[in-house]
């Protein structure tokens, strides 16, 4: 399809920004296994321009947003894409307007846990999808059994936030369903995804985290149970000092 004016305006100013590529890094052109083509504009620059750029369409048909934010993610190069996620966090009615067929398209154009996860931690909020709980229980579920491996990772990181901060035991329930579908996998995309999402539900529903590794440690990734087990212990994965943000 023609590429959107104002995605063509994105991403000239993606262009100007743009650095020199590192020499430890210039075959790892998006840091997560993508394979595509990697401006290595800063994170924060990137923020800044979904920031302006959403708040001066702050009034725009939601429509007309999601059709710019569909352009990006049809993209060619990483930044394009990630810059697509980070305007749908910015923008709340275009993010609220988007349907769960929305979000599983896009995650078809994404590969590797970088770009994945710009999408799928922390953009849609948790009540946004409480309010729909049965969508996203049925993208969730469905996700979790996609060929594709990249969104299999994204039903595991998509419910990150919610059971870090919500008491609402259907995240719990279906986080644990989502684990144990995908605990028999050995990728480094969900075996790391599961310890994620396992050390995320330490805040709110720690005792079912401890009845997971009691009951299921032998079955599930021997990282994921290390670093949660860590993580129960020291209030870290790595057991070495609390930080900010863990990730995996």
């Amino acid at each position: 399809m023609p590429m959107n004016p104002e995605h063509r305006a994105l991403l000239a100013e993606l262009r100007t920004l743009a650095r020199p590529t590192h020499l430890e890094r210039h075959h790892n052109d998006s840091y997560g296994g993508s394979g595509r083509p990697f401006y290595f504009v800063s994170a924060p620059d990137q923020r800044s321009i979904a920031r302006r750029w959403a708040r001066a369409h702050k009034a725009a048909d939601p429509a007309e947003v999601l059709a710019v934010i569909e352009s990006l993610f049809e993209g060619v190069s990483h930044e394009e894409k990630t810059l697509a996620a980070l305007m749908l966090a910015y923008h709340a009615q275009a993010r609220q307007a988007a349907r769960p067929g929305d979000i599983d398209r896009w995650l078809g154009q994404l590969r590797g846990w970088a770009e994945i996860d710009s999408l799928c931690q922390n953009v849609f909020k948790t009540r946004e999808m409480a309010a729909d709980w049965p969508g996203w229980e049925r993208l969730i579920n469905q996700l979790s059994t996609d060929p594709n491996i990249n969104k299999r990772r994204a039903a595991l990181v998509l419910l990150n936030s919610p059971v870090r901060y919500s008491d609402d035991r259907r995240f719990r329930d279906l986080a644990l369903d989502v684990i144990d579908r995908l605990k028999p996998e050995r990728d480094i995309l969900i075996t790391k995804a599961v310890s994620w999402l396992l050390r995320s539900m330490i805040a709110r529903h720690r005792g079912a985290v401890e009845r997971c590794l009691l009951e299921q440690g032998p079955s599930l990734p021997a990282v994921a149970v290390r670093e949660t087990r860590t993580k129960l212990l020291t209030g870290t994965k790595s057991g070495r000092g609390r930080t900010q943000t863990e990730s995996a």
